[in-house]
């Protein structure tokens, strides 16, 4: 395909709600070859035929996603796809070179009648459609996009089915996967369909090649038997590599708004390239896309249709949120005088500038190019959000730049946390985190790297879930924790429970009985025994055990070293221990670079730059709890003041000491202005007795929400953060209210 001017129309605007997913066996609506829907007969030129998915779609569906096949066309051609009775876009889905087949995945709107017209431009060609699933305003399944997942699976022979398990790549309540599938040297000419696995299997060509050519389409199909799908290959031998890029689930995830046709990116012409001007994306570069006005802010990812002109070699490109330093996979394959599209469904990022800037925060997807240089376009059919938050009690507050997935607002503005109610603690934070429910259930978001999450599956790249998901086989929990890979759940039989680092759902902590209270440093877990001893197991790399042991780790649990009489643990993000005594002293272990000890020692001499075995914060006394972050610590006393010691650059410490560098405090200081706290927050916070927040610190992440917001970025003293009333508990960028 060299070219296509279409004729351009503005499409009639359906309105279509925010949407859940319902994917289906995938089955034939449209066929020219068979006469299904239509009599037999390819389309000619110019010519419009229509199929009715009403029987397999209910009402209520606002947008299909179908699977579109063009067989046997005597031109090069483009085929356009839009509802039933509304004017034709001028912006086709599906490009096709004469004499070859191809196919396209078009989630595309439809009427009360969910009647589609298939518009062929040039030349003739049979069309088949299937319908893989659609989107409806009744109770379905939500989206979760992923950074892009290898699938195990390298080549199909002739005539063979491979059946592709997802098992730990998507949880068990999973319904429908969507990823892209790419074909190489294939031996003859040929297709695979891809179908739910144990189901018949359709005819349908997924993705179609040639010998000496690639082809790619990006596949949503429906989840069978066993956690897997099937990818039948008709003829010879081919390479395949399948990289998934998300998945739908009954129980969370994003909602799709579809969309009426338009385009988002062209760099001809600037348009949504960041500076506005026309740029050809060079070998082994990326082109930025700044997100239209048309979609939210808070868009989790895209449906677009991408188109690669003018290729000046061969070459790939693929739309991704450009997190890693690795070459993408490819979305699809262009060659010099091609001009050929492919369905995407990247994830959006964002990047923030200073809180002077706060104003132009981009959210962003990109486009890669592997070599060579290339003109591209993007058309938006639909994008992904989540559900707005439906909370009466034990509700979840966030701000800051981790939470713009929450809401179509700046990072500033308090917004309330979607998919969190009934919250009674909170650990982590707005980046990566676990909510206590008061039915004693567990939820995490976040990072989905080794299991993390303990939703039964991981994922790799910087995919993270903006949706908490459920912590799987989780009950009767009192108390939890965050490490820096790891989730510890207590629960109310005394038994500690551990999820991540490649455990993909929670497994027991052996030998722990009797347990009272749980906290967790970065690579650490602690455990307070009725008996008033401490238990540690995990990293040990700066003395985080705490029983003079010089083993880089330990898998089962040791007693901290002469601790007894404890009555609470303190948790930290950083790389040591915390125990407060009935005394209301504080005992500290672990790192102490920055003076996070609270001893009095400073970092000076290798000695003294961490301890394996506990030491005494020096001059604390009526503690009632501790928290703190790798670089420094807080203490908050019963009188409702707080102390802090550990680094103080940008004012860590609150105490209204200003320094840039080496400036540690290795004993407490007393934060300034804090006289009724009745909990404080990792990161620098204190909740006062009436609900409000105090926070002090760096603001450069927007962690005290628009409180500093003139240079440099940061106070020395506590400042009250604006937007929270009624608080119970913070942490970083969270508030339970």
């Amino acid at each position: 395909m060299t070219g296509f001017a279409a004729e351009a129309a503005p499409a009639t605007a359906l309105s279509s709600p925010a949407s859940s997913f319902t994917a289906v066996q995938p089955t034939r609506f449209l066929d020219t070859v068979r006469g299904v829907g239509v009599p037999v007969g390819p389309v000619g030129a110019r010519t419009t035929v229509t199929g009715s998915a009403a029987g397999l779609a209910p009402e209520g569906t606002t947008a299909i996603v179908l699977n579109l096949w063009a067989e046997g066309p005597t031109a090069d051609t483009a085929v356009t796809v839009f509802p039933h009775g509304t004017a034709r876009p001028g912006l086709p889905n599906l490009l096709v070179q004469n004499g070859k087949r191809r196919s396209n995945q078009v989630t595309v709107q439809v009427g009360a009648d969910r009647t589609l017209d298939f518009y062929n431009e040039s030349g003739s060609t049979h069309l088949v459609a299937s319908i893989m699933g659609y989107y409806t305003t009744a109770p379905g399944s939500r989206y979760t996009p992923v950074s892009a997942m290898p699938l195990p699976i390298s080549s199909i022979g002739p005539n063979a089915t491979t059946r592709v398990s997802l098992t730990d790549k998507v949880p068990a309540t999973a319904t429908a996967v969507t990823f892209s599938l790419t074909l190489s040297q294939p031996t003859v000419a040929t297709y695979v369909t891809a179908s739910p696995a144990a189901t018949p299997r359709p005819t349908m060509s997924s993705v179609s090649a040639y010998p000496g050519g690639q082809g790619s389409n990006l596949i949503t199909v429906k989840i069978g038997a066993n956690r897997s799908i099937d990818l039948y290959n008709l003829a010879g031998t081919v390479q395949v590599e399948a990289d998934m890029v998300g998945f739908y689930a009954s129980d969370y995830g994003a909602l799709f708004t579809p969309v009426a046709p338009e385009r988002v990116l062209d760099s001809r012409s600037g348009l949504g390239v960041f500076d506005g001007q026309p740029k050809k994306i060079g070998p082994k570069s990326d082109l930025s896309y700044r997100l239209q006005p048309s979609i939210p802010s808070n868009a989790l990812a895209l449906a677009l249709n991408l188109t690669g002109y003018s290729a000046t070699t061969n070459t790939a490109i693929t739309a991704w949120e450009n997190r890693s330093s690795s070459e993408p996979p490819p979305s699809v394959h262009v060659v010099p005088g091609q001009t050929i599209s492919v369905a995407v469904a990247p994830l959006v990022g964002a990047i923030f500038g200073s809180p002077g800037t706060v104003g132009d925060v981009m959210r962003t997807t990109y486009i890669h190019n592997r070599a060579g240089s290339i003109d591209v376009t993007a058309d938006l059919s639909g994008y992904f959000t989540l559900p707005p938050a439906d909370c009466l009690a034990g509700c979840v507050t966030t701000w800051g730049s981790y939470s713009w997935e929450q809401g179509d607002a700046s990072p500033v503005t308090m917004k309330p946390f979607s998919g969190l109610s009934d919250v009674v603690a909170l650990a982590g934070g707005a980046d990566s985190g676990f909510a206590l429910r008061a039915d004693g259930t567990v939820k995490a978001w976040g990072d989905t790297g080794s299991g993390r999450l303990g939703n039964g599956w991981w994922a790799g790249g910087a995919t993270t879930s903006q949706s908490p998901v459920p912590v799987v086989g989780l009950t009767s929990v009192k108390a939890i924790a965050s490490g820096d890979a790891k989730g510890y759940a207590l629960k109310s039989d005394g038994t500690v429970w551990q999820w991540g680092q490649n455990v993909v759902v929670p497994v027991q902590v052996a030998g722990l009985t009797g347990i009272t209270a749980i906290a967790a440093a970065r690579e650490t877990g602690y455990a307070l025994k009725s008996d008033g001893t401490v238990w540690s197991w995990g990293g040990n790399t700066r003395g985080e055990l705490g029983n003079g042991s010089t083993a880089a780790s330990s898998s089962t649990p040791v007693r901290v070293s002469g601790l007894s009489g404890i009555k609470t643990l303190g948790a930290t993000s950083g790389s040591n221990g915390y125990a407060v005594k009935t005394d209301g002293t504080v005992t500290a272990w672990g790192d102490n670079a920055e003076g996070q000890l609270g001893n009095g020692v400073t970092c000076t001499a290798p000695s003294g730059c961490f301890s394996r075995v506990p030491v005494q914060v020096s001059g604390l006394t009526g503690v009632t709890s501790v928290t703190g972050t790798w670089a420094r610590a807080f203490a908050l006393k019963s009188d409702g003041t707080v102390f802090g010691w550990g680094d103080n650059r940008s004012g860590g410490l609150g105490n209204g000491s200003d320094c840039s560098s080496n400036c540690a405090s290795p004993t407490p200081v007393q934060v300034r202005d804090v006289t009724d706290a009745k909990a404080i927050g990792r990161g620098g916070y204190a909740v006062r007795a009436d609900g409000t927040v105090l926070g002090w610190g760096s603001n450069d992440s927007f962690g005290l929400g628009g409180a500093v917001m003139s240079y440099p970025y940061y106070t020395t003293v506590p400042v009250e953060i604006p937007g929270l009333s009624g608080v119970k508990a913070v942490t970083d960028g969270l508030a339970l209210r």
